[in-house]
């Protein structure tokens, strides 16, 4: 019985040598390992290079670090997010993005100028980063893009007023998402409330296995080697365009668009944005500039009225089982209402309102489809009809940059 234990404990001990050699081992190489296998672990950011914790309080990507994207017909946020298949996939010719991130993590040429004609402020649509030419490129000599993706314009108002105002822009364009530029802001506030930094909510309720590179790679094994049964999905549905277009939405920026126009105003969501919004129009017209508000409308603000009305049901009937998504039904009536929020808070603070909607529906009208099948943001040509839109409505507005 006693050799019995003493062979037990020792292999016991000899595979905690192993596994705890082995966890060591694959820390070290942490960077290097296959990005869904790390990806989700709170230490991932950081480890790659994310600043969490910074003077300015907003989030930066990796400094000077070499961005290379293969794009294919399988990139896209909605085959991870959404129940949309691979499979489903439309054609697209691959094609190559690569770029280097400035000194805080945006996409600029270094050195900055001291002094800009126009800064651009954003979220994932702006920082673009699976695009080759983004709507902002080319648009004037001495700009700068301070954009990073998941950040609302409350996080965005950090870069602003860290980076953007000390070069006294003669222009600030602030690009709005209507997806969830709203929604990341509430976030960001609350977060500020509470007295926390995104490093601190990256580790908060966090046990030690969540820092495992062991576990997470016997998990990740586990989901590839395990045959899973194929639930029924109700992406892609046709937009009834000419062509017909395949399109999928992403289920959290659906709410929004359920919400009416008095249920917005009274949100604090909105409040906040409108608080920001307005401190950097002030701030930028004292130092002698203009500022512009660019609406950039959701997808399914575009090809919501091309759904029939047994797609807008299966939509509403498949998502609804979501209990956090409550107000679906409600999209018909309140498609436009955050637009038209937008457009009176701009009128009321006395900025420039661009709305976008009108160009990419043109666009979709004529036969264009500007936004990645699976994935929420725009294709190139997306980007070029922003760029188009943007550049017209500073000529027809006399707006120097």
């Amino acid at each position: 019985m006693r050799d019995i234990l003493v062979i037990a404990l020792r292999a016991f001990l000899l595979l905690f040598v192993t596994v705890f050699t082995l966890e060591v081992v694959l820390q070290l190489a942490y960077p290097s390992l296959p990005k869904p296998v790390i990806d989700d672990m709170p230490q991932y950011l950081e480890r790659v290079g994310h600043r969490l914790a910074t003077a300015h309080g907003a989030r930066e990507f990796p400094a000077g670090q070499v961005v290379e994207y293969d794009v294919t017909p399988l990139s896209g946020d909605l085959y991870k997010i959404s129940c949309l298949s691979p499979e489903d996939a439309q054609p697209m010719e691959p094609y190559r993005v690569s770029f280097k991130r400035d000194g805080h993590g945006f996409r600029n040429e270094e050195p900055w100028p001291d002094k800009v004609n126009l800064v651009v402020i954003g979220d994932s649509f702006t920082a673009a980063e699976h695009i080759q030419r983004p709507f902002w490129q080319g648009l004037s000599d001495l700009m700068l893009v301070f954009a990073a993706p998941g950040t609302g314009t409350l996080e965005q108002q950090r870069y602003f007023n860290a980076f953007a105002l000390p070069r006294q822009p003669e222009l600030a364009l602030i690009a709005f998402f209507a997806g969830n530029d709203l929604r990341d802001s509430l976030g960001f506030a609350q977060m500020q409330r509470e007295g926390l930094t995104r490093q601190d909510m990256t580790h908060q309720n966090k046990n030690p296995l969540d820092y495992s590179v062991v576990f997470h790679l016997l998990r990740y094994l586990a989901q590839v080697t395990t045959p899973v049964e194929k639930a029924s999905c109700h992406y892609p549905l046709w937009a009834q365009t000419d062509p017909p277009t395949p399109v999928a939405f992403y289920n959290k920026f659906l709410p929004l668009l359920g919400m009416d126009k008095e249920s917005l105003l009274a949100s604090e969501m909105i409040q906040i944005t409108r608080t920001s919004i307005s401190e950097m129009a002030r701030e930028t017209q004292s130092k002698g500039g203009q500022l512009i508000l660019m609406y950039i409308p959701q997808k399914a603000e575009l090809y919501w009225d091309y759904l029939d009305d047994a797609s807008k049901e299966k939509i509403i009937a498949a998502e609804s089982l979501d209990r956090s998504l409550a107000g679906l039904e409600n999209i018909d009536a309140n498609l436009s209402a955050q637009r038209e929020v937008m457009r009176e808070l701009a009128d009321e603070i006395g900025v420039s309102f661009l709305d976008l909607t009108e160009p990419l529906a043109a666009a979709i009208r004529a036969g264009q489809a500007p936004y990645f099948f699976a994935d929420t943001h725009w294709n190139q040509d997306g980007h070029n009809i922003a760029r188009n839109a943007l550049l017209d409505f500073l000529n027809r507005s006399n707006l120097d940059r």
